[in-house]
């Protein structure tokens, strides 16, 4: 019993069953048995032996379930050779549903014959069922028509499949499907039903009967009647109302269920919703995240599939430019082409006698004999190599959601704490980034670069794929617009426009981190990750976005501080900093500052100098704005890597609209509540220094204080209008209680 249920993950038969006998089965006695709480645990059943306008009727549980019903001793055995049995069979995948609009009443049926009925019924509580199903409909929106549920041979078709769609040209996709998604997020209850049959004169007629009524359940699956064959097996297994075992895929849902045994469904049983996918998991790391992400991205357009066809006149006119200005004499040899969405590249092998540095020398005459500006020359990964980029004509459009459905992607952000996606590079393969292993994150850009849309989607990216509860976002929006559809996520705790309002905000964080890491002190663990693992009441990462950080420090020059000590130590606590600008000047992005940045993504900036303040020297790339951008990430093995960044549609008005989609999917979140703490103001931190040190000397409290000793000023004149001090000569002197003292040197 043990083996068998690990095996098929639902008993196959019950040790001892309760046998009740029934005087009717409807949708009650169906009702009695599906919502009973040991439906996981055995084998339930119906049965009914029929004649004319005779009926015996059973009701049959495990042993442990127990009816308010007369019990009965009711064992059942049939004559091999007067009978002809048959069972009823899903024709598709079980993902597949009925139409659960219209009823059979199988019980109740005239079928004009001695018909015995068994049905037996066992609630599938494992998860491999549901994600086998999520992986098939998947196979099966993306056009496999008969996706089987062996994985390996799923796995094998959709190659097929992908092989077949390039070689044709053509796209086999389907949009996703209210009713399977229903089926797969709904109970499903394993079920075989067995039919004999008694009457040889009338077995014909009554099939083609029952058969004919199954249909009115056909929809994008159908019940077909199937003859047994080992008719002796399968007598032994209704005597012992026992399962078999290779049909433990055989599922209906609750209201498959009533459609196909009962001519209702009771009003006390609850219309199936599509559940939330993300209460407390993040939707595309969940177990139905898969199959929910169509959910999601439903919203979002999606990219045509590109027929790439590399244009090879491209690299001989590249020679013949080369030849031209002077640098060979002979064509040289083309290593690799590679063409993504917005660039081709030409890889080419240099001469043994000429130099790297003789292609940058006249890059720009190279630039005027192709009669193109945005052309750029790289040194290449492999040896006595040049990389050439060329703007394409016509450039592609990368889709935020082609990516985010993605194979590589839903595979690669499964481990990962703080996913995003970063684009397509040169060679037309995928980027993503892993924010907790960066830190933090210098982002730039001008006017049209495409900075903001990067950001928003960096943004939406770690929303959708980080459980709610393990994820806190500080919005800073200087411009007032730039975030402001992400207003109304439950883990958007707060945007702040208000400068003075953002230095506030900065020094809760500061608060925050050290609070952290003394709870890590008292737990014994060293970073949010440990700490997470060992405890149920997980701490959210938090991630502190700015937007414009120009506009923000020219108006509160403190808040570099804040920043500065959160770069430097704030990674381990789980709180990670994203930093905007279009402005990246020498005194705004600080020496200080960068040095707590090892990151950086820079799009289209205006000047030379202004990608040698981001990255310390010059980029070899001319960007041509629109998502065209360079990254240079902590721990990439080569310095810069060239990209195009996705968008989330082309359509402006339509954004809007997507957000809010996005939002609803999270409106029955509940978040545990994770204030910050409140910063201490600076008048609240010169009496706690007063009262802890006695000091009253203004430029010792400059000093413990950190601010202009005109502010020190200020604020002890504030005390002493308080009454909290008083002027004696030259001096200050405490003025209040022992009591008042100890309220504030204790730090409360």
């Amino acid at each position: 019993m043990s083996l068998s249920r690990i095996i098929n993950k639902t008993p196959l038969v019950n040790e001892k069953s309760n046998v009740y006998e029934l005087t009717e089965i409807n949708s009650q006695v169906i009702n009695k048995i599906i919502q009973s709480r040991f439906i996981s645990e055995g084998v339930f059943g119906i049965e009914q032996y029929s004649i004319d306008d005779y009926k015996e009727q059973y009701l049959f549980s495990p042993s442990f379930e127990k009816y308010p019903l007369p019990p009965y001793q009711k064992e059942w055995k049939f004559d091999l050779k007067e009978v002809m049995i048959f069972e009823l069979i899903l024709d598709k995948p079980n993902f597949q549903p009925l139409d659960i609009n219209n009823f059979v009443d199988l019980f109740n049926l005239e079928l004009h014959s001695s018909v015995f009925i068994q049905c037996l019924i066992c609630k599938r509580t494992d998860a491999s069922w549901r994600e086998n199903a999520i992986n098939s409909y998947k196979s099966y929106l993306n056009g496999n028509d008969f996706p089987l549920e062996n994985k390996f041979t799923l796995r094998l078709q959709d190659k097929v499949l992908n092989v077949l769609t390039k070689i044709g040209n053509f796209s086999t996709k389907r949009d996703r499907i209210d009713e399977m998604e229903s089926k797969i997020l709904s109970d499903n209850f394993r079920f075989e039903i067995r039919i004999l049959l008694f009457d040889d004169n009338n077995v014909d007629k009554t099939i083609s009967e029952l058969q004919k009524t199954l249909q009115k359940l056909t929809f994008f699956n159908e019940i077909k009647v199937k003859t047994v064959k080992n008719k002796k097996n399968m007598l032994n297994l209704i005597a012992n109302r026992e399962f078999q075992g290779h049909l433990v895929n055989q599922m209906l849902s609750e209201q498959e269920i009533y459609s196909l045994l009962s001519n209702n469904k009771p009003t006390t049983v609850q219309k199936v919703e599509l559940p939330n996918p993300v209460k407390q998991q993040s939707i595309t790391k969940s177990l139905e995240g898969s199959m929910l992400l169509q959910r999601v991205t439903q919203f979002m357009p999606r990219g045509e599939n590109r027929n790439v066809e590399i244009d090879d006149s491209k690299a001989q006119q590249i020679n013949q430019a080369f030849k031209r200005v002077g640098i060979v004499q002979k064509p040289l040899k083309i290593n690799e082409i590679h063409q993504c969405s917005t660039l081709m590249k030409v890889q080419m092998v240099i001469p043994s006698n000429v130099t790297y540095s003789a292609f940058t020398k006249k890059l720009t005459d190279i630039k005027s004999a192709l009669g193109n500006e945005n052309i750029s020359i790289e040194i290449s990964d492999k040896p006595d190599t040049i990389n050439i980029f060329l703007p394409l004509e016509n450039r592609g459009v990368v889709y935020f959601r082609d990516i985010l459905e993605s194979e590589q992607f839903q595979s690669w952000c499964k481990n990962i704490p703080l996913p995003f996606i970063i684009g397509e590079n040169v060679n037309g393969e995928l980027m993503f980034g892993n924010l907790e292993e960066l830190r933090h994150l210098l982002v730039t850009g001008a006017t049209g670069s495409g900075k903001s849309v990067f950001v928003n989607l960096m943004l939406l990216c770690l929303l959708l794929n980080v459980p709610p509860n393990e994820l806190a976002m500080y919005l800073i929006d200087p411009k007032q617009v730039e975030y402001s559809m992400f207003n109304g996520f439950p883990q958007v705790k707060k945007i702040v426009t208000d400068m003075n309002e953002a230095n506030k905000l900065l020094e809760s964080i500061v608060v925050e981190m050290e609070n952290r890491y003394a709870l890590f002190a008292k737990s014994g663990v060293k970073n949010i990750s440990s700490y997470n693992k060992n405890n149920d009441q997980k701490i959210p990462y938090i991630i502190v976005a700015v937007d414009e950080y120009a506009d923000l420090v020219m108006v509160n020059p403190n808040v570099e501080e804040h920043l500065v000590r959160l770069g430097q130590k704030a990674r381990a606590a789980g709180i990670h900093l994203i930093i905007c600008t279009q402005k990246p000047l020498a005194d705004i992005v600080t020496s200080v500052l960068k040095s707590n940045l090892p990151s950086a993504i820079s799009f289209r900036l205006k000047t030379s100098q202004d990608y040698l303040t981001v990255f310390g020297k010059g980029i070899p790339y001319n960007l041509l704005g629109k998502g065209d951008g360079v990254c240079k990430l902590d721990g990439q093995l080569k310095e810069y890597e060239r990209f195009q960044s996705p968008i989330l549609t082309l359509v402006e008005e339509d954004e809007d609209n997507i957000y809010t989609e996005l939002k609803n999917l999270f409106k029955d979140v509940q978040l545990q509540n994770n204030e910050l703490p409140v910063a201490e103001t600076d008048i609240d931190k010169l009496k706690r220094i007063i009262a802890t040190t006695g000091e009253l000397r203004v430029s010792e409290l400059q000093s413990q204080m950190g601010i202009a000793i005109g502010k020190v000023s200020d604020l002890l004149k504030q005390l002493v209008d308080e009454e909290w001090l008083r002027k004696e000569g030259r001096s200050y002197v405490i003025n209040v209680s022992h009591d008042e003292l100890v309220k504030w040197g204790s730090g409360t």
